[in-house]
């Protein structure tokens, strides 16, 4: 399976985006599990990087970007912001 993730620190937020192959059909809590196998290292050293620590699992700060990538890959933004001493999921509004 291949899979890309980046996520940084951006002042007092923790951005990034993941993409991975996700077969047609694939039920959430499965998609979920591989987030958050993916996800919980590069969020772990943000929430360290920042100071706090993560509100929820690793999954609940992806969601899903419009379209594939260039290899049909879904895409995921991730996103946090500090609330208190805890990274907690950000969705920001349009």
């Amino acid at each position: 399976m291949s899979e890309e993730v980046r996520v940084a620190v951006e002042g007092r937020l923790a951005v990034g985006e993941v993409a991975v192959v996700i077969a047609p059909g694939t039920k959430a809590k499965k998609r979920d599990a591989l987030l958050d196998v993916l996800l919980a290292a590069p969020l772990y050293d943000a929430a360290s990087e920042l100071g706090v620590v993560l509100a929820a699992a690793p999954s609940s700060y992806a969601f899903a970007l419009p379209g594939k990538d260039d290899a049909g890959r879904t895409r995921f933004a991730v996103r946090g912001r500090i609330e208190g001493d805890r990274l907690v999921p950000h969705r920001p509004t349009p």
